[in-house]
């Protein structure tokens, strides 16, 4: 499920042509992971930018490699759809390469689609090139037109830009800013099968390796009549991860939470939870997206283990006893028909607002009947509170002084309890 199709540009080429740094730059974000090793992409990446009330969604796949390992040559499978779907093509060529024969192999991919007419040229890495100096080899991979930039140094891309955004088409409003959810969890716990079933198609590339996604995929997913952005991210490892780009990756994925209303944090429900599940769905809180927790491959279990996960869940959940917990098979699909009246209720938590005088008349009952202890020798009294914000709701108090920890989970209970915060993370400020 493409998020505009009549305004997707696909960036093809071969690896380390300098497509994902071109996007990054282009995107002004690390939408696109960057390493020095061929295949750093591994599947479709898209990005959008909305420039003048007009917005374009950008594309990059993985290069194209002479010897393809396993995930590109499961990718390549998929690529006679992309190309249909997209509505500009840019051919990414190193200005210095002399591998022509990979050139002549995405060239002959091209011509076999018959998407000429969607192709432009764009000649990478010229920061020191004249256009004149062009060696003339590679004049049969220039079809309507083409450009020289260097999408490091920034050079050109203003220009590019200009005719990429030729190709765009009005602002669509039809996702809202707090419709974000992204799927997180440790490698081969099933994001992508699960993001996969989510589109009814094979989006992401899923195999029994380990950190098989690198990158942040994102996608248009209906729950029921409304529309959400979904965003599958890579698995997140331990810290002891020694590998650069999965380190890289692993960051993107942790970033993806700050821009999320919710997450799935996804689990081998055979495994149960440890503690870099735990450390997800604190990392969840801590950026005040909602986490619900997916116990994946349920069908496996047996009653006895179901049993015994669910009773180990009790113990390490105190921290997060609101926490909502989903168990369903992502392979089978079954339980997926839970995610919409889940994501429903959650909504109306997160939308939610409490009128100011009914939460200062409650609280100040509150505060007379149970008030906090002392804090350094002073015992805080409460001036006013107030929600300022929904999608987290998001409280602040209004202090004399400050009140112990123990107090501000006192109150996040209550607000949980008595105003039916039941499954959501808030946001709670104590100002003094």
């Amino acid at each position: 499920m493409n998020e505009n199709k009549n305004n997707e540009v696909i960036f093809v080429g071969l690896p380390n042509s300098g497509k994902s740094t071109l996007i990054n730059t282009l995107t002004s974000s690390k939408t696109s992971i960057v390493g020095s090793k061929p295949n750093t992409t591994r599947d479709k990446i898209s990005t959008k930018i909305v420039i003048n009330n007009k917005e374009i969604i950008l594309s990059d796949l993985p290069g194209f490699d002479e010897n393809p390992d396993s995930f590109n040559k499961t990718f390549q499978h998929k690529i006679e759809k992309i190309f249909d779907d997209a509505n500009r093509i840019l051919f990414v060529i190193d200005v210095n390469s002399k591998n022509f024969d990979g050139l002549d192999r995405i060239n002959n991919i091209l011509q076999k689609e018959g998407v000429e007419k969607k192709i432009l040229t764009v000649f990478n890495k010229c920061e020191n090139f004249e256009k004149y100096d062009l060696d003339k080899r590679f004049f049969k991979y220039i079809y309507d037109k083409e450009v020289y930039i260097s999408g490091y140094h920034k050079i050109g891309t203003d220009e590019l830009l200009n005719e990429i955004l030729k190709y765009s088409g009005i602002k669509k409003n039809n996702i809202d800013n707090n419709s974000t959810i992204s799927l997180i969890g440790k490698p081969n716990s099933g994001k992508s099968t699960l993001f996969n079933a989510f589109l009814n198609e094979e989006r992401s590339i899923v195999s029994k390796i380990p950190g098989t996604t690198r990158d942040s995929i994102k996608e248009e997913v209906y729950f029921d009549n409304k529309l959400f952005n979904v965003v599958d991210t890579a698995g997140v490892p331990r810290k002891k991860q020694k590998d650069q780009i999965d380190r890289y990756a692993s960051n993107l994925s942790l970033n993806v939470l700050s821009e999320s209303q919710i997450s799935f944090i996804v689990v081998d429900a055979s495994l149960g939870i440890n503690l870099e599940d735990l450390r997800l769905i604190n990392e969840s809180v801590e950026n005040f997206c909602t986490p619900i927790l997916v116990l994946n491959k349920w069908d496996l279990l047996d009653e006895e283990h179901k049993e015994k996960i669910n009773s180990s869940l009790k113990h390490e959940l105190k921290k997060f006893t609101w926490l909502k917990i989903l168990r369903i098979s992502a392979l089978t699909k079954k339980g997926l028909n839970k995610f919409s009246n889940t994501l429903y209720e959650i909504n109306e938590q997160l939308n939610k607002r409490i009128d100011t005088s009914e939460l200062n008349l409650y609280f100040r009952e509150l505060w007379v009947a149970n008030p906090p202890h002392p804090f350094r020798g002073r015992r805080a009294k409460l001036k006013y509170v107030t929600q300022y914000e929904t999608f987290p709701p998001s409280f602040s108090f209004h202090l004399s002084s400050r009140v112990p920890r123990n107090y501000i989970s006192f109150v996040e209970n209550k607000l949980r309890d008595d105003f039916l915060f039941n499954n959501v993370a808030l946001k709670i400020k104590f100002k003094t």
